[in-house]
């Protein structure tokens, strides 16, 4: 059996232990039920388990453990028996984290090859008290009193901060960005399912495919989209190529449409 294992931190890694949770056999076999159909493909199968641990203090943290077997991607790397999608999930939340961007918090990532399966587990926190974009933007279409403004500038500065350093989502969906309102009227916005997220060739090439996915699956009322344009521009500083890459948005668009 190859087994590895990695803790974000030590921190992390008490924090499991602390909870019986402190290597991949517990997490892998851990009873649950999965928060929604697990997914079959690749020829395996992934799935997702809310769990609950209490942290040094005694209190109570909801965390997400992501489990599949034999659900791999191929690459140069590894052009035959391929990698854990969740692995490239993983280093992807960690590229984020390095350049200061808002993302998941990662508690542990492991995989390991029994009896010819390959497995894999990747553990991060619940994200408390956001909601998708996708029923935030629903919400307002049928509330006139919503305030979107307040959502669309951070969910624009989070999408073109990903953009500056040339990260294409390449999954960009409502369902896949996460908002938290506060009090105070800011919010706060994370992007889940990074497991497709790669570097583009270049900061307007990753708009295009980006925000043209976002344009055609979010629903957008009333003038919100235009007003997210405005605001993704001027955050990426793309002000200048606004009529150009409006015209390629329009033309990605048409023949996703046409499809």
């Amino acid at each position: 059996m190859k087994l590895k294992e990695i803790f974000h931190s030590e921190n992390e890694r008490e924090l499991l232990a602390l909870n019986g949770l402190g290597s991949f056999e517990s997490l892998w076999d851990l009873k649950g039920h999965f928060i929604e159909e697990p997914n079959y493909r690749r020829g395996g199968w992934s799935g997702i388990v809310l769990h609950e641990i209490r942290l040094q203090n005694g209190q109570p943290l909801k965390i997400i453990i992501k489990r599949q077997e034999n659900h791999t991607f191929r690459s140069l790397l590894h052009p035959l028996r391929g990698t854990p999608t969740f692995s490239r999930e993983y280093k992807n939340i960690c590229r984020l984290e390095k350049r200061n961007i808002p993302t998941l918090q990662p508690l542990f990532y492991g995989e390991r090859k029994l009896k010819g399966k390959a497995q894999a587990v990747l553990v991060v926190c619940f994200l408390n008290g956001y909601r998708n974009l996708d029923d935030l933007l629903t919400e307002a279409g049928k509330n006139e009193n919503f305030d979107i403004k307040s959502i669309i500038g951070p969910v624009a500065d989070m999408i073109a901060k990903i953009h500056f350093f040339r990260f294409q989502h390449s999954c960009l969906y409502g369902k896949h960005v996460f908002v938290k309102t506060e009090k105070n009227g800011s919010a706060d916005v994370r992007l889940i399912d990074l497991e497709k997220m790669h570097f583009g060739l270049s900061s307007f090439s990753v708009a295009v495919h980006d925000l043209g996915a976002l344009f055609r699956h979010a629903p957008w009322p009333g003038d919100s989209w235009k007003l997210f344009l405005q605001s993704y521009l001027s955050k990426a500083g793309m002000e200048s190529k606004e009529k150009r890459l409006c015209k390629a948005l329009g033309e990605k668009i048409g023949k996703k449409r046409k499809k």
